[in-house]
Formats: structure tokens, C-alpha cells, sequence
């Protein structure tokens, strides 16, 4: 039987059984080898399992109920417990007796990354602080011996680094509690483990994660491994014998006999995380644009394109399925072909698209584009405008496949660009220095470029007005000071204002009203003059039809667009609104379109999800009304068709199609898909995933990524070709995302340099139950089988920010009172036995009594098959039972330090 190796990381041995992680499970094998057996099936991942000295217990990182806690099982598989309720937990491995288990945590602790090492008893109970300060693992050795790691992460993720959070070891060889440092090594050390009387330990210090010890006292230094191609990661012992996984693999060394093995895992899995599936369009979409007609859209998510009408008919997927990944797609001019990028060949190429599926894509193979950042159309030709990471502008003619560099920032990237009407010219934002832009123009024919702003400011996302009247942009030049409220001093927390160029010098400012009748009529010889007009034109499409020249009425011709780039820089006029945050700006016919944002605190929008919590609007500016009215609310992006009558933008993950006009409140009431309320529905795109095919892909790209954007070209000496070459075999063993990650940023860290990180991705759906926090901490008496509560925090009563203590909230003040007072054991003894009823209905004085709400009514007794702990599903209950278990179940700490579930 053929069979497909996994990708193994974390083992943990005692004896001759080791346990380790794969497919975010845990699985057990020999340590010779042989038919891995899966011990778990969970509905969120596991990492970092520990066997307990006598191979009886297993202790491991869960996520079953949304948090990183400590669990613990039979080490030959059952049922687990949850034994830790402290928001984050890392097992460290089990303590000296070996009846407890050690983690760290950062729990009680100011900040985040300030880890304690504690004890918890398999049975339950409260953790216990071991007395060692900062440390991240330790490992226990004869005679009291202790050694600490400090900063002891995983080094393969940060290759060769030598910075302030390198690995430490500290060690106090008789238990006296007085620590020194082991060795002074020029490498990153992990992984402390105390084997007979010599210290083991992971170091980089010569080029590569190896198996290294020495003596308590750093000397001796020994190396014990000799693998070349990966690093040496997360290894762990039983006291006897060490495990631990380089590249996918597991290794076995025995320190008596030196001798290093490879452990022969036969792994059969189903792999169901590389089975196909569908994901929700809504939840990955990139891109959009209008059909030329305005009828159709085509959207980008997660990496497929496809277009559609509207609100009707079927929905044609763009390209080669399941090959590579297609970016800023866009409809061409004759309404049928589309253009995108598509990395499938390996490079981001541009791909002319269709819908008609007896159309192939058609590549534009050998044009060096760089990482593409975005990509227009012009408006009279097969011809797009792209600019990409290496801050340039690039023209490319799609028919005859050639391509030219426009114009290049020495300082950043391109900050907006914009065809003109007549597809003459491109305006643009160009970092001219290090801290300012300047808004300027390129003639597509010669290349001349010219600046039409001089480079004082930050002058960004220029757009032309479709009557080749103005140009507009975004600049920051308003500069109006506020007063902070706390430090004597300045800020500028808007100053971006919309500003226009008059590209002629007889033009007129269009916000300077001029003369006309009560009623806004035209006069009456400017009518007469159109209508004049309009018949010639009539006339001569009519001759033109009876002549059977032509079936279809000519299109309009396009005029060239006249530009006096003489003093143009003296003819800027700001709009007459007031300074703010803008993002986008585009022009149509009498009327500007402008996104505006709110100024939002830096503590908002902190609860880990990407959408921002602040609210923009789109708004417009009426030429002929001289005014700003509101087009819709909640917009993050939008674009115009072609006919500049036609506006498509984006609400969160909803897209919806409509006309340019001030908002219509009743119409915005409308939320379900359809012509009326004008949202699309975009269920009815099916977007069907590949995990094998993707991942293939985000490797390529990841790599790609790095290659292209690194901070210098010789990639610091790296052969970034060779590890592309070294780490792809590994992919082929990945079959969950966690694994993909793991080995995403070990590739990366080939690299040795900061800002190579990997986050976020398409995980697998995991429990998610919030946990608040008592805000207390305890201390159990078994004398009088009670809970001393030594110290709570108060925090801030009057804010909604997490740092609000839910101590404070009206359910629990009273009880806070209670426990505020007890001076002594006696007297929190006393509070005990008077708190101690199921009622909790203690009479209060007046008004704290009214603050208290009534406790919810009593609930049956859970049933023998329901789990003794089920959650309660009322907030409020939940708080009351956290409050009475607190109380008068002494053994169940868990009920009090979750208090309050989110």
C-alpha cells in the first residue's frame, strides 16, 4: 500500500513510545518505528504535548474551547481535561516528582511577552508560580539542578539571529536558587534539557540549529548532530533519551551510545484538509470592475475571477481553473475580453481573458513586470497602465506586446495614476523626495513627462475629469493645527483636502457661481444653439443609415485634449470643503466623488479582526449646486463605469451597483440583493478551492515575494534558489494549514532577517468561546475550605476598553465589597459561611441594593450524559455561578476564572 508521509513536528518520548504532531493532531509511534497511531481527533489544533516521566500521562497545548490551555490525557488516548484557565498557555514539561505539569504563561503580567513558569496538578486546581522570574522553559537535573531558558523560541524562524530576545540559558547546579549564565555561545540557544549530568541544548552558534551539551559548569561542549539542510527544532526528553523533528522528520538520540536515528513513521491519514472545498466569494473578495455597459461586474476572490451580470444570468469563471492566482482583473474596451495577472507560469504575467470558454487566455509572456500593484485600461485602446513594487510606470500595448517604463521613484511607490479621455496622457503620483509627492503628467506617445505641482507637499491620486477640463487629486497642504488635550502640543490629524488643476488657462473656476435666471434656466439662445446641434446630428446619423453605411450610430469622436502646461502650477484651487482623512477621488460629469474617513484613536479596532471600526462615507460635489451631499455610507472603495453614470463600490463584503446621486434614505433601507436596492449577490458565486493546488501556489508567491522585495539584491548572501529548491520537497508532506505556516517561516528565516513573518490564512474553523477575566486573584485555605481572594484589580469604571474590570460591573460590586473587606482568614472565612446560600439574596443598604440585579432563576440539575462543565449560555448566570462556585466549591477554580465569557 502506497502511503503519503506526513509532516512531523513536537515530539515528546518516554521510554521506548513517542508522541508527536501531525495534521494538528497527536499521534503515537515506537521509537523504532513503525504504524503511527492517532491518539486525537480535535476540533482545534494541539502542539507542544509532553509525556510524563513514568509514560502514564500526556500533557499538550489545546484550543478546544478557543484559548491556547493545558490539557491532559492517557498517553495511550482518551478522553482529555482541561486543566488551565488563564487565556494563554505553553507546556513546558512536567516537574522534578514528575506529579505536575509545567507551563508558562503571561498571565497576571502587565504585558504580553513577560512569560512565568507555573505547576499544575493533573487532578485540578489552582496553578502554582514557580520562583524563577522571566523564563520561557526549564529543564530539572540531579541534586536540585535547574536550568532556565530565556527568549527560548524557535530559532529556525529567525535563522542565525543575534539580536536582544536571543536564547539564554541560565543554570543553578545545586538548587541553592542562585543562577548564572551556562555559556557564552554567538548563537540563539533553545530547548534546555538536563540529561544525566551533562545540559543538552539546540544552538545556531555555527551556521545551522544542532543537538549540542556541556557540563553545568559550560564547559565540555559537545556537538551531537550532523544534518545539514534543516535545523534541529523543538527537542525534549524522558531524562534518558532526547527526540526531535528536523525538516518533517523525527530523529532518536541516545546520549549513552551517541548514535542519532531516524524514526521510520508509517503514517496513514485521510489528509481531509487537502480535500477540495467551497468558500463564500463575500468573505475573499479583492477586486472588482463595471462592465463598459455597466450591465456586468467582474470580481477577483481568492484568486479566481469571474464575471456576471448583475443581478441576472449565469457566472462564467475566468482563465485556467485551478492554476495560479489572477489579480486586478478589467474589462477591455471591445466589452468581451478582460485582462488580469496570473503568476501560473511561475512569473506575474498579463493573461487577455474571456468568457468564452473556445477562447484560451493569452498570455503576454517575457514582459518584466515586477509585483504588480495595480492596472488600467485606456479608454481608446488595448493599451494598460501598471505600476508595480519597484515604484515604477509601465505602459504595455496588449496587441503588439511591447512595453515601456513610463517614469520611476527613487523615494516610493507610485501613489495613484489615471488615464486621460483621449488615452493621449497618464497623470500620476510620484514621490519627487523622501517625504513629499507631486502630481505629474506623461504624453503616452514621446514619454515627456512634466510636473504639474511643485514637490512641497503629498500630492496623491490624481484623476482626470472626463471633459479634459481638470485634473484632481489629494493633497496634503491644509496645515491647520489642534491642540492636544494632554501634552502641550500640535497636531495635524486631518490635513488632506480635494484639489483640481485647470488644465486650460481660459477655464474658468468651477466654484465661482455665475449669473443665471431665478429659475436656472439656460438662456434661451444657448438652447436654441443645442437643439441646432442635436438635429445636425440626427440628420447626419439618419444619412448615414439610408445610405447603408452603417447599421449602428457612429460613436462620437474624441476630441484631443489641450493642456497649457504654462504656469500650470499657478491655476491649483482647493475645494471649498473641509480638511479630513480622503482616500479615493474620481470625477464625472459636473461632479466630484470623494471617500472620507473619520479620525479614529489607535486603541480602537484592536479586537483582531481587519475590518477598521471607523466608518467612511462617499460623498459628492455638485459643480452646478456648489455643494457636498452624501452618496452612501460605510464605503471603503468604489470605482465608476465607463460611462461615468454608473458607480459600483464596496460595503464591508457586500458590493452594490447604482447611479451617482445623493443618498436616497429609503432606498438604503433596502439590504436584500436585486435591481431595486442595487447590491449584488454574490452567493452566486460558487468559488471552489484546491488546498494542494493553493498552497503550491502561496509557496511559489511567498518566495517570489521575498526575491523581489528584499531589502537588498545579492538576498544577504542567501542562495534564495537553493532553498526554494531544499524546502519545496517539503510541501508535499504538508496536509493542514498550520503545517503550510510552520514551514513558511522556516523557509523564511533562511533569510536571518526581521520583517519575514507569516500570519493570518484560511485555518480550519476552531471553537471560539471568549474569556473574560475575574480581575482577582486567589489563594485557597484547605483549614476552612475557602478561597482568600489576596488582591483584585479595579481597573477603570468608566470605560467600554477591555481594561475595564468587570469587578465593577452592578451584578458583583456588592460581593467585591464583601471580599474587599476581609482583613483576615477569619473574617473571609465569615464571608464564606454568610455567602454560602444558593440565594445570594443578602440585604443590602440602599441604593447599593438596587444596583444588584436579581439573580437568574434556578436551572434543573444537569443530566448524567450532559458534561459536568457545560458552559452556561446567559452571560449573567454565568457571573452569578462564577461567584457562588467561588465560594463554596473550592475545588473548581476553573468557575471563578472565567467569570465572565464573551
Amino acid at each position: 500500500m502506497s502511503q503519503q508521509p506526513g509532516y512531523y513536528r513536537y515530539p515528546t518520548i518516554s521510554g521506548d513510545r513517542v508522541v508527536f504532531v501531525c495534521e494538528d493532531d497527536l499521534w503515537s509511534v515506537s521509537v523504532q518505528g513503525g504504524v503511527a497511531i492517532r491518539l486525537t481527533a480535535n476540533l482545534g489544533m494541539v502542539r507542544r504535548p509532553f509525556l510524563s516521566p513514568d509514560g502514564t500521562q500526556l500533557a499538550f497545548v489545546g484550543r478546544e474551547e478557543g484559548h491556547s490551555e493545558v490539557y491532559e490525557m492517557p498517553a495511550l488516548g482518551g478522553a482529555a481535561k482541561r486543566l488551565t484557565f488563564v487565556g494563554s498557555a505553553h507546556v513546558e514539561g512536567w516537574s522534578r516528582d514528575g506529579k505536575a505539569i509545567v507551563f508558562r504563561s503571561s498571565t497576571g503580567q502587565p504585558f504580553h511577552g513577560m512569560p512565568h513558569l507555573y505547576t499544575i496538578n493533573p487532578a485540578g486546581g489552582l496553578p502554582e508560580q514557580l520562583p524563577y522570574g522571566l523564563a520561557h522553559s526549564v529543564s530539572f537535573g540531579a541534586n536540585g539542578g535547574v536550568v532556565l531558558g530565556r527568549n527560548t523560541a524557535d530559532p529556525a524562524r529567525w535563522k542565525r539571529y543575534r539580536g536582544g530576545r536571543v536564547g539564554v540559558l541560565w543554570v543553578d547546579p545545586t538548587g541553592e536558587g542562585s543562577f548564572r549564565k551556562l555559556i557564552d555561545l554567538n548563537g540563539n540557544l533553545a530547548s534546555p534539557m538536563w540529561v544525566g549530568e551533562r545540559i543538552y541544548f539546540l544552538s545556531d552558534h555555527e551556521g545551522i540549529g544542532h543537538l549540542y551539551s556541556c557540563m553545568p559548569s559550560g564547559e565540555d561542549l559537545q556537538r551531537h548532530t550532523q544534518q545539514s539542510d534543516y535545523y534541529a527544532r523543538n527537542a525534549s526528553t524522558d531524562g534518558t533519551q532526547i527526540v526531535y523533528h528536523a525538516g518533517a522528520d523525527l530523529f532518536w538520540f541516545d546520549p549513552a551510545t551517541e548514535s542519532n536515528h531516524l524514526i521510520d513513521v508509517q503514517f496513514h491519514s485521510p489528509k481531509v484538509q487537502r480535500q477540495r472545498k467551497f468558500v463564500d466569494a463575500d468573505e475573499f473578495l479583492n477586486y472588482y470592475d463595471l462592465h463598459p455597459e455597466g450591465h456586468s461586474v467582474a470580481i477577483t476572490t481568492r484568486g479566481k475571477s469571474f464575471c456576471f451580470g448583475n443581478w441576472e444570468g449565469a457566472v462564467f469563471q475566468l482563465g485556467v481553473p485551478d492554476a495560479g492566482r489572477y489579480r486586478l482583473t478589467r474589462w477591455l474596451n471591445d466589452k468581451q475580453r478582460l485582462v488580469s495577472i496570473c503568476d501560473r507560469s511561475g512569473a506575474e504575467t498579463l493573461e487577455i481573458l474571456s468568457p468564452d470558454f473556445a477562447m484560451p487566455p493569452e498570455p503576454l509572456a517575457g514582459l518584466d513586470l515586477g509585483r504588480v500593484l495595480n492596472l488600467e485600461v485606456s479608454p481608446t485602446a488595448d493599451q494598460v497602465i501598471l505600476t508595480n513594487h519597484r515604484q515604477e510606470l509601465i505602459w504595455v500595448d496588449l496587441a503588439t506586446k511591447e512595453s515601456r517604463i513610463l517614469d520611476r521613484s527613487d523615494f516610493n511607490r507610485i501613489q495613484g495614476f489615471c488615464w486621460s479621455p483621449d488615452g493621449a496622457w497618464v497623470t500620476y503620483g510620484c514621490a519627487e523626495t523622501q517625504f513629499t509627492f507631486s502630481i505629474k503628467l506623461c504624453r503616452i506617445e514621446d514619454g515627456s513627462t512634466h510636473c504639474l505641482t511643485p514637490p512641497r507637499f503629498r500630492d496623491t491620486q490624481p484623476m482626470f475629469d472626463p471633459g479634459g477640463k481638470f485634473i484632481y487629486f489629494l493633497s496634503i497642504r491644509d496645515f491647520n493645527p489642534v491642540y492636544d488635550r494632554i501634552y502641550f502640543d500640535l497636531s495635524f490629524p486631518k490635513a488632506l483636502r480635494p484639489f483640481l488643476i485647470s488644465l486650460q488657462k481660459e477655464t474658468l473656476s468651477p466654484f465661482v457661481p455665475l449669473p443665471k435666471p431665478l429659475n436656472g434656466a439656460k438662456p434661451k439662445d444657448s438652447d436654441k444653439a443645442e437643439k441646432t446641434e442635436d438635429a445636425a446630428d440626427l440628420e447626419s446619423t439618419d444619412e448615414t443609415v439610408d445610405a447603408g453605411k452603417s447599421e449602428k450610430p457612429a460613436k462620437p469622436k474624441i476630441e484631443p485634449i489641450k493642456i497649457d502646461l504654462d504656469e500650470i502650477q499657478q491655476r491649483i484651487v482647493g475645494f471649498p470643503v473641509v480638511e479630513g482623512i480622503y482616500r479615493q477621488i474620481w470625477g464625472v460629469e459636473g461632479k466630484v466623488l470623494f471617500t472620507t474617513y473619520p479620525v479614529q484613536g489607535s486603541l480602537e479596532g484592536r479586537n483582531g479582526s481587519s475590518k477598521p471600526d471607523a466608518k467612511p462615507s462617499l460623498e459628492m460635489y455638485d459643480f452646478e449646486a456648489h455643494k457636498q451631499e452624501r452618496i452612501a455610507a460605510d464605503v471603503s472603495h468604489f470605482r465608476v463605469g465607463k460611462d461615468h453614470k454608473t458607480l459600483i463600490y464596496r460595503s464591508g463584503n457586500r458590493l452594490r451597483v447604482c447611479g451617482i446621486s445623493p443618498q436616497d434614505r429609503d432606498r438604503n433601507k433596502e439590504n436584500e440583493p436585486g435591481r431595486k436596492s442595487g447590491w449584488l449577490d454574490l452567493k452566486r458565486v460558487r468559488v471552489s478551492v484546491n488546498p494542494e493546488q493553493e498552497w503550491q501556489q502561496m509557496f511559489k508567491e511567498v518566495w517570489r515575494l521575498q526575491q523581489e522585495q528584499f531589502w537588498t539584491p545579492d538576498m544577504s548572501g542567501v542562495d534564495w534558489q537553493r532553498v526554494y529548491e531544499r524546502y519545496r520537497p517539503l510541501l508535499d508532506r504538508v496536509a493542514v494549514r498550520s503545517e503550510f505556516s510552520d514551514l513558511v517561516w522556516e523557509m523564511q528565516g533562511e533569510l536571518g532577517t526581521s520583517h519575514a513573518y507569516e500570519r493570518g490564512g484560511d485555518y480550519r474553523e476552531e471553537p471560539d468561546y471568549r474569556m473574560g477575566f475575574l480581575g482577582a486573584d486567589f489563594q485557597y485555605d484547605a483549614e476552612s475550605d475557602a478561597y482568600r481572594v489576596t488582591h483584585i484589580v479595579e481597573g477603570d469604571s468608566w470605560t467600554d476598553q477591555p481594561r475595564r474590570s468587570a469587578n465593577w460591573e452592578p451584578m458583583c460590586k456588592w460581593v467585591m465589597c464583601c471580599w474587599r473587606s476581609a482583613g483576615s482568614e477569619s473574617t473571609a472565612t465569615a464571608h464564606h459561611k454568610s455567602c454560602s446560600s444558593t440565594s445570594l439574596n443578602v440585604k443590602l443598604p440602599s441604593p447599593l441594593q438596587d444596583a444588584i440585579p436579581a439573580k437568574p432563576a434556578a436551572k434543573p440539575a444537569p443530566s448524567p450524559s450532559k458534561p459536568s462543565g457545560a458552559k452556561p449560555t446567559c452571560a449573567i448566570e454565568s457571573g452569578w455561578n462564577a461567584i457562588t462556585a467561588s465560594f463554596r466549591q473550592p475545588h473548581k477554580a476553573e468557575s471563578a476564572m472565567s467569570m465572565f465569557p464573551i
